[in-house]
């Protein structure tokens, strides 16, 4: 059985463990920009790490789920994040955390930027450790025997935080999933560490009959990441599965060049690296741009809104993105790391809920 009590966790079994720590190689060189074309060997990102866990769900009674899931999974999640794990004063919270170094919550939705930050200065957050991938089926209404499952990644340090992760998705269930005034309870029943290779099976770390957390399962890096990644030759096509919401020069943009698309999977992959993963990564960024720029791009996208509603300030919130394909053509060999990492940690604003997923077709 496991507890959770304010300012403490407990849950029997469980175990972390770090990335190793690797020495760097120069991935680029002066003249041509190129990546080691055995990928497995990719070694830009040597702390990056993470877990993705599958929480399988029954439900127990009637609900309504929006089309777009990840605003009600991100906003239970956040809810129910904060009621059990804030330390502080609850009033006090709502504006301003006194303990973000030991917080939970702010851990997970509101990592502060260091003052002395080379990165990100000024900013008062920098990106969520953590992306949701929530059910993508557009079935709305559930009833008593169904099943659903949302998938969750953590980042780097934030792995450290699945012990308190599994209690808050157990307590959505028990609070209720749903729309607001359709909402419905729902148990879960198990937890599964999903593997980076295909020829290894999930890992269950979690049932409900048990109620033990027995490891973190598998922490993957980059170079474990990308061992089963598959061959891709030029063209390439990339299927954008869920909304994705990039900014290019301060505005959204509705069709994604390829230089576009590397520019922001550098970013973020540094980003995540940098603030949850304890270590930046060399890359002549600029000259892998550049060389990105001669590839052609021919897209079949299109727009669409996904607002939610801000249950903290009660007003509606704007989001939207854009899905469909993109086949890119030309030479995509030095940027294939970049890409396949992306497959794993999205792209874009909103990875929070669901947003910017996307997929090599093969």
């Amino acid at each position: 059985m496991y507890m959770c009590h304010r300012g403490t966790s407990r849950l029997e079994g469980i175990e972390t463990e770090r990335g190793r720590d690797r020495n760097p190689r120069d991935a680029v060189s002066q003249r041509k920009p190129q990546i080691n074309a055995d990928i497995s060997r990719f070694s830009m990102l040597p702390n990056l790490r993470f877990s993705r866990y599958r929480f399988a769900y029954s439900v127990q009674e009637p609900l309504k789920m929006p089309e777009h899931k990840g605003n009600v999974f991100r906003g239970r999640l956040g809810y129910i994040l904060r009621r059990v794990a804030c330390v502080g004063d609850e009033g006090e919270c709502k504006n301003h955390c006194d303990y973000p170094d030991r917080c939970v919550y702010s851990g997970c939705f509101e990592t502060p930027v260091p003052d002395d930050s080379p990165l990100l200065r000024g900013n008062p957050f920098a990106p969520h450790p953590f992306i949701l991938e929530p059910p993508r089926a557009r079935k709305l209404r559930y009833e008593p025997g169904d099943t659903f499952a949302c998938t969750l990644v953590l980042i780097g340090e934030a792995i450290d935080l699945l012990p308190w992760l599994v209690y808050a998705f157990s307590m959505m269930g028990e609070k209720r999933i749903g729309l607001q005034g359709e909402r419905g309870r729902c148990k879960l029943e198990t937890v599964e560490s999903l593997p980076a290779r295909r020829n290894l099976a999930r890992r269950t770390i979690y049932t409900a009959e048990d109620e033990i957390l027995t490891d973190a399962g598998f922490i993957v890096d980059a170079e474990e990441a990308l061992k089963d990644a598959p061959h891709v030759t030029s063209p390439m096509e990339l299927e954008f599965l869920t909304p994705t919401s990039v900014k290019v020069r301060g505005d959204w943009v509705t069709s994604l060049s390829f230089d576009d698309l590397i520019r922001n999977l550098l970013r973020r992959l540094r980003l995540l690296s940098f603030f949850h993963c304890g270590a930046d990564f060399e890359v002549d960024a600029p000259t892998l741009i550049k060389a990105a720029e001669a590839v052609k791009r021919k897209s079949n996208l299109k727009w669409v809104r996904k607002d939610r509603w801000s249950y903290r300030t009660e007003s509606p919130i704007p989001m939207g993105g854009f899905i469909g394909k993109v086949k890119y053509k030309g030479d995509i060999e030095p940027f294939l790391p970049l890409i396949f990492l992306g497959e794993y940690l999205h792209i874009g604003h909103h990875t929070a809920f669901g947003f910017g997923q996307y997929r090599i077709s093969t």
